[in-house]
């Protein structure tokens, strides 16, 4: 079965939500336990608040502009936030909020600047770190990522994303106790934190404790049941459990709530690609990649599906195009395998895509034959190299893989050895079918000579008896 796809870490750990944000202003600028004015000032400022009173009308301004256009009036937000800024520049969730404009934009550096800000005006924001963490992570920065986050937490214990990522880090290096930990922290941060419990789900999946993983996603649908995320999750643990059909249907549940839900596509897709749906799976592939035309994993899938349907060179071109985008890929050099081992190298020796030259004369017929093996045995010399080349990429991973990829090269290679052995006696069958032919026309052509002559002969001779006669 073709890889299950899950939320990755990149794009599920953040809320980019200003309305959240204007809560911690709130917060911030409501009278606190402390007794003293400097005191309240200081928290104020540092938490990310202000005092000016216009400032916080602009921003209010902004949040409003936000839930009126459902998100879509990004300039109106993004003036009212400057508006605020002008007034008190040391704002930090002015700033943090200008800086996830910037970055539902994709001006990533101004978007860092705008979160460099935020900290630096309030330096126990703890979301200006965790976005900047995002950022290195979407780098690549793993570590520096983690510290950011780390950072979040030195500045607020109780951060929400901030604990949900390090655990999503540490579930990926198997610390599977304290990722939990961490899991539930961000949850007693924020107890209606449905990515968290999500988080917390792949962890006891991760450990193959489903039934736990299933209750968990399913305490988090009764916080919110318009998650699709959840959905999938569901849908995955089925899988595991070989619930086929409720898989199936919890995808479907997904797609009803975003029809452009990437994990949803590929897992729905990678089912139905296994049940041999073929059409329904090149359907499922290419929505997923008229959002992101370079998804490899969709790219790959989508060939399998066109190589089952016998487009082997519509296949062959996605191979090609995902080898452009990552050419050490060792997917690819095993599905390329597959291709020239399993359809290309037989469809040659079967003559698929030839025809003899004079398919009434038996020595063109064996000069087909011969070609034909010929074609297959480079097809096969092909795939053992495909072979080869992807037990090597894939040292240390895809064992399975690769035990049955030197399964196949061994078989390859007994066909190999078949066709190798029977060639040269092919050739010498049609050799000696040519010269055995060469001789009968020869034959056939010689003998009609000597019996015209003789008819020639035979005629004058009587004909001059008669004469004489």
């Amino acid at each position: 079965m073709p890889k299950v796809i899950l939320r990755s870490t990149k794009n599920s750990t953040r809320a980019l939500s200003i309305w959240l944000v204007a809560a911690a202003l709130m917060v911030a600028t409501a009278c606190s336990s402390t007794p003293t004015v400097d005191d309240e000032a200081v928290e104020t400022r540092e938490t990310g608040g202000t005092e000016d009173v216009v400032a916080i009308e602009r921003f209010e301004d902004a949040v409003a502009i936000w839930e009126e256009s459902d998100g879509q009036d990004l300039s109106g937000v993004r003036s009212e936030l400057e508006s605020a800024i002008n007034q008190d520049d040391r704002f930090g969730i002015a700033w943090y909020n200008l800086g996830v404009l910037d970055e539902m934009e994709g001006d990533y550096t101004s978007a860092r600047e705008s979160y460099e800000e935020a900290i630096a005006n309030a330096p126990r924001l703890g979301d200006a770190y965790v976005n900047i963490g995002m950022m290195e992570l979407k780098d690549g920065n793993r570590d520096r990522a983690w510290q950011y986050f780390e950072d979040a937490l030195e500045v607020e214990p109780f951060n929400a994303s901030a604990h949900n990522n390090i655990s999503l880090l540490l579930r990926e290096e198997g610390q599977y106790d304290d990722a939990i930990s961490h899991a539930r922290q961000s949850l007693a941060g924020d107890s209606q934190n449905t990515r968290a419990y999500s988080n917390l789900a792949r962890v006891y999946y991760d450990q193959d404790n489903l039934q736990v993983a299933r209750l968990v996603l399913f305490n988090a649908l009764e916080i919110n049941d318009q998650d699709a995320d959840l959905y999938n999750m569901i849908g995955v643990i089925d899988l595991a459990q070989n619930d086929v059909s409720s898989a199936i249907s919890y995808f479907n549940d997904v797609l009803d709530l975003a029809p452009d839900h990437i994990p949803a596509l590929l897992n729905l897709g990678a089912v139905i690609l296994n049940v041999r749906d073929y059409e329904r799976a090149v359907e499922l592939f290419g929505r997923v990649l008229e959002q992101e035309p370079d998804h490899i994993d969709a790219l790959i899938a989508l060939a399998v599906a066109h190589r089952a349907q016998g487009d082997l060179d519509e296949a062959r071109e996605i191979y090609e195009q995902v080898l452009e985008l990552e050419p050490g890929h060792p997917a690819i050099k095993f599905n390329l395998a597959v291709l020239e081992h399993e359809h290309l190298a037989q469809n040659a020796q079967l003559g698929l895509d030839t025809s003899p030259d004079d398919p009434d004369d038996p020595v063109s017929q064996l000069d087909w034959t011969i070609g034909n093996m010929e074609n297959s045995l480079a097809h096969y010399d092909n795939a053992v190299d495909y072979y080869q080349r992807f037990i090597e990429l894939a040292d240390g991973g895809y064992e399975d893989h690769r035990e049955d990829a030197r399964d196949r090269i061994e078989t390859v290679r007994e066909i190999q050895d078949s066709l190798t052995e029977e060639l040269p006696n092919l050739r010498a069958d049609r050799d000696m079918l040519a010269e055995e032919m060469a001789q009968m026309e020869q034959m056939d052509d010689g003998g009609d000579d000597d019996f015209d002559d003789d008819f020639d002969d035979d005629f004058d001779d009587d004909f001059d008896d008669d004469f004489e006669e």
